[in-house]
């Protein structure tokens, strides 16, 4: 809307294409140690871990910690709808088979961001309410200038996707809003997260792609995803009848180095592409509102359909898609439900399944592994820094 489409985009690819591209390296020459890391997480730590993840939403609320946490408990709550996989019971379903095998987090994506936003455009007036597009350019990379002035946001949003790929499950989602609610908490005064600030963008877009590389490690090593892409990839390895673990490092170890060569070089071929397309895009921040509104719409449908074949993930994203145009509204936190919905399972299976082996003393067999404890800490941490008041909120007071 400040018409700084171009400066986002050389962020946003930078960050990306770099991030992936560390990501991809690190899988490559540091897979075995890391991948040791994996393995010592039970029942306990994937609880505390999406336990982390959630106190996330308060930090990504910009000051409303009620309504996030609000907004992330219902997100709690749609993730159990479904049919339960310990007890097969249907929950929340009303007799609506379409919402037996639960809310897809696609559906709900696509509707709360996208679906939404699509929504937000049809209020007011139809036509472009952007400045003007700043000046266009080939070049769409950015300055030297601009990666100095990011250069820190870009380390912690890189060395976020890192960590964050290496724990199962966790997923590219988790990992960006993990790292734009430590960007907000480092904020200094004049920073505008929320309002098109660039560090915020640099952080998760880094963030975002630094996942990719290092979701793949427990999925070669245990056969549990970190992410959808590496859930994507163990399907492939399963039709061929290759199993995940030493044996696949021991006998196939050239599909392993393949895949992650592959996964470099397309990082370089997605820098190369937004070379190409990236000046054209800009000019879409130019379209009229009434035009653009109904082309994502469009655009939401289609891809939903698409990816599932299933009318009913329609019906999902559209009722999204309304929950999100409501809650940007009425300022509720839109990722906080989206967070929700994803570590909601991951919570859920992890209290069940320490509730089955602590022999009921789940809080003594948490405290006793020492990757819990660490997390607790990293949960009390972050609660702390949620609560304190942000740099930028405390300067106008003083001031008066």
């Amino acid at each position: 809307k400040r018409g700084r489409a171009i400066e986002a985009i050389r962020m946003s690819t930078f960050a990306s294409v770099m991030g992936g591209i560390i990501s991809g390296f690190v899988l490559l020459w540091l897979a075995p140690p890391l991948a040791k890391v994996s393995l010592l997480f039970g029942p306990s730590e994937y609880f505390v871990v999406a336990l982390l993840g959630l106190t996330a939403i308060a930090a990504v609320s910009f000051g409303a910690v009620l309504k996030g946490l609000i907004a992330g408990l219902f997100g709690l709550f749609v993730s159990t709808i479904g049919i339960d996989a310990a007890t097969a019971f249907p929950r929340f379903t009303y007799g609506m088979t379409g919402l037996m095998s639960g809310v897809g987090i696609l559906p709900a994506v696509i509707g709360l961001f996208a679906f939404a936003q699509a929504l937000t455009l049809c209020e007011g007036s139809p036509k472009s309410n952007i400045s003007g597009v700043s000046k266009l350019s080939w070049n769409i990379w950015p300055r030297i200038s601009e990666i100095l002035h990011c250069r820190w946001s870009l380390f912690r949003g890189w060395f976020t996707g890192l960590v964050m790929g290496i724990v199962p499950a966790a997923g590219g989602s988790v990992a960006q809003w993990i790292a734009y609610s430590w960007e907000i908490q480092r904020g200094k005064p004049g920073d505008k997260f929320g309002e098109g600030e660039v560090k915020g963008l640099a952080a998760t877009e880094g963030s975002n792609n630094g996942v990719t590389g290092t979701s793949l490690i427990p999925m070669f090593v245990l056969g549990i995803p970190g992410g959808i892409s590496a859930a994507v990839i163990l399907g492939a390895l399963m039709i061929h009848g290759l199993q995940p673990g030493d044996r696949l490092f021991r006998d196939s170890p050239e599909i392993i180095f393949t895949v992650i060569w592959g996964f470099i070089l397309a990082n370089f071929f997605m820098g190369g592409i937004a070379a190409v397309l990236a000046r054209t895009m800009a000019y879409v921040t130019l379209f009229p509102r009434g035009l653009l509104a109904p082309i994502i719409m469009i655009f939401c449908v289609v891809g939903t359909f698409t990816a599932s074949g299933n009318p009913w993930d329609v019906w999902i994203m559209t009722a999204f898609g309304v929950i999100g145009y409501l809650a940007h509204k009425y300022d509720f936190s839109p990722a906080g439900i989206l967070l929700g919905i994803i570590l909601g399972p991951i919570a859920e299976q992890g209290l069940r399944n320490v509730l089955i082996i602590s022999d009921d003393s789940p809080l003594s067999f948490i405290f006793s592994r020492w990757i819990s404890v660490l997390i607790i800490v990293m949960i009390a941490v972050a609660i702390y820094y949620s609560l304190k008041p942000k740099k930028w909120e405390t300067t106008d007071e003083d001031k008066s």
